[in-house]
Formats: C-alpha cells, sequence, structure tokens
C-alpha cells in the first residue's frame, strides 16, 4: 500500500542508521588494529548484501514480506542491546539488515507495480542513515545507541501489525491465493538484460566508493554530499515514470560523465554529478523486477548482491580514489550497459524484430 511508503523510507533510514552506528561505536573499538575490522567490515557487508540474494529467492516462494522485515528489525534491536563479542553483533547486524531490506523493498516493488518512484523514495534514505552512522558512531553518542535499537524494536511491531492486517500472518489466517509461479531455472534469470542491469549496479557501487574529494572535508560538506546521493536516488525514479527510463537514463549519465570532470576542484559541479549518477538506482531495480516479474524479492536481493561485489575492491584497498577522468569514463560505461539493456525503442522496431 502506497500510503505506507512514507514509513518504510524512514525505516531504511533508521536502520541503515542504527547498523552502522552500532559498528563505528561499539564494534570498531573492539578490533584488534585495521586487519581484523577490514573482516568484521567484509563480514557485515556479505551478509547485509550478499545473502539477500538467496534470502529474496526464499522470500518469493513463502511470501511473507513483514514477517522476513520484522525478523531483521529484531536481530538488529538484539545486537543494539545486548553486549556480546563483536563477530556476534556484526552477524545480527548484517543478517538482520538484509532481511528487512528484502522483504519491505519487496513489498514496495509489488506495491509500486511498473512504477519506479516508490523504489527510488524508499532506497535514497538508506544513504543519510549510512553517513550519519559513519560520522556520529566514533563519537560513541549514548543514549543514541539505545534509541535506534528500540526504533528497531518498534519498526518490528508496525511490519507485524500490517502483516497480520493484509491478511499474510501465522497459519490460520486467511490469505489470498498465491499467484502460480514457474520454477525458476538459469535460463529464467542469466539473461543478457540481467547481466547488463547487474553489471550497471556493480558499476555505481564500484563508483560510490571511489569517488573522494579534498573539498569533501567536514561533516557539513559530507551532509551536502550525501543529501545529494539521497536526491538523485529519490528523483530518478519520479523522472523516468514521467519522461520514461531511456531519456532518465541519458540525461542523468551524460549529465554525470560531464560534471565530474569538473568535481574535483569545485564542490557544486561534485555535487550535481554525484546526484546525476545516483538517479539510475531505481531504475535498474525496475528493469530487473519487470525482467523477473514473477521473483521480485530475488531481483531486489541480486542487485545488492552486485553492490556488495562493488564495494570489495574499496574495502580492501586503503586509497580506492579514482581522478575525475576514470570515473568520467565509468560513468559512460554506465550509460552504454543501461541504454544496451534497455534495448532499440519500440518504435523503432521492424516487424521481424518484434516477431
Amino acid at each position: 500500500m502506497t500510503r505506507r511508503l512514507p514509513f518504510y523510507t524512514v525505516m531504511h533510514f533508521l536502520v541503515d542508521f542504527a547498523c552502522i552506528f552500532r559498528l563505528f561505536s561499539f564494534i570498531r573499538p573492539q578490533a584488534a588494529g585495521r586487519e581484523q575490522w577490514v573482516l568484521l567490515v567484509v563480514l557485515y557487508n556479505f551478509l547485509a548484501f550478499a545473502l539477500p540474494a538467496l534470502v529474496g529467492l526464499i522470500v518469493d516462494i513463502v511470501d511473507r514480506n513483514y514477517y522476513v522485515a520484522a525478523a531483521g528489525c529484531v536481530l538488529i534491536a538484539a545486537a543494539g542491546t545486548v553486549r556480546m563479542p563483536a563477530v556476534l553483533p556484526v552477524i545480527l547486524l548484517g543478517i538482520g539488515n538484509g532481511l528487512f531490506h528484502v522483504g519491505v523493498g519487496r513489498q514496495v516493488l509489488a506495491d509500486a507495480g511498473r512504477r519506479a518512484a516508490p523504489s527510488g523514495i524508499f532506497i535514497c534514505s538508506g544513504a543519510l542513515g549510512l553517513f550519519l552512522g559513519t560520522a556520529l558512531g566514533p563519537r560513541m553518542l549514548h543514549p543514541l545507541d539505545h534509541i535506534l535499537a528500540a526504533s528497531a524494536a518498534v519498526s518490528a511491531a508496525m511490519l507485524i501489525l500490517w502483516g497480520i492486517r493484509d491478511g499474510k500472518g501465522p497459519a490460520g489466517l486467511k490469505r489470498p491465493a498465491k499467484p502460480e509461479r514457474s520454477a525458476p531455472s538459469f535460463r529464467t534469470f542469466l539473461t543478457v538484460q540481467a547481466l547488463l542491469v547487474f553489471a550497471v549496479v556493480f558499476l555505481r557501487s564500484f563508483y560510490g566508493h571511489a569517488v573522494h574529494y579534498d573539498w569533501n572535508d567536514s561533516f557539513r560538506t559530507g551532509l551536502i554530499f550525501t543529501l545529494c546521493i539521497v536526491a538523485g536516488k529519490g528523483l530518478g525514479g519520479i523522472a523516468a515514470d514521467r519522461i520514461g527510463i531511456r531519456m532518465t537514463t541519458v540525461l542523468s549519465l551524460a549529465g554525470a560523465a560531464l560534471t565530474v570532470l569538473f568535481s574535483a576542484g569545485h564542490m557544486l559541479w561534485g555535487c550535481v554529478s554525484i546526484l546525476l549518477f545516483n538517479m539510475t538506482m531505481p531504475l535498474t531495480l525496475t528493469l530487473l523486477a519487470s525482467c523477473w516479474r514473477e521473483w521480485p524479492g530475488f531481483a531486489f536481493g541480486t542487485l545488492m548482491l552486485a553492490l556488495f561485489l562493488g564495494s570489495v575492491p574499496a574495502v580492501l584497498a586503503e586509497n580506492a580514489a579514482l581522478p575525475p577522468l576514470w570515473l568520467c569514463l565509468v560513468s559512460l560505461a554506465s550509460l552504454i550497459l543501461l541504454l544496451a539493456a534497455l534495448g532499440r525503442p519500440a518504435e523503432k522496431r521492424t516487424d521481424r524484430d518484434a516477431a
């Protein structure tokens, strides 16, 4: 139900904020050096972004969006209130984050139909949560840790109530009949379009971790830069619904490739560039969900896997920054791949192509 979209968006912000804040405020101080910290971060990212590909497939089969998301919030709340060795809260936070994303993400796709805007609005708030968690976590701002854990518990309660209200609760409650679904196969998922979309999301994740500017050296500039990322993801879906995915793709990625060339010494162009580049986020999700129409949870989780793979080089390398020219080339490569995934415009196809 689209009226719940604002609640989903706020929950997404709080979930990512709680997870990253916990990592930096409680877990990082326990890490014995950089190597152990890197391993913990990779473990968290794997559970939060790679594991959801499998989770999404399972959720598509069991069809329990709200309960899966609620279970994730319960794990996050537990990790934020119980004192444990570092690796245990990392596991709880990672799995909890992934469960929430897949559960609510699948519900948003179901409510949105063919529209891209709801997905962009839901996902955009996560970037702000990540930024605030990273910035405030090292400062150990208690009792914020407990407040965020409590917000996860409240979110879990709301999700359970929605699941019961929609008739998708525990066995014994009346549920609508599930639509018939064909058995999954490699042929179902390994299409050229799906592989191209996966590559675009991989590049977007790699790009996001490779962007570093000398002028972005304070909380204020970091917040402005992050708000541009948030705005880009939110506006991308709105633009796609109004002017089409193809036009939005060209304007955003071509614009990002041009403006990033002037971004090293100018904050304005850097902010414009990152806003434009992130507009493709809801486009790729909508494309893959339409390609795997019967498996929206798996589509959502698979693109989270692409985000994980794109982040690995930056996590393992101490300096993964790319110069503007290389960022421009990544933007152009993303443009070419996404246009290839879209194929030729329908009005220009011949009768033979249509057949």
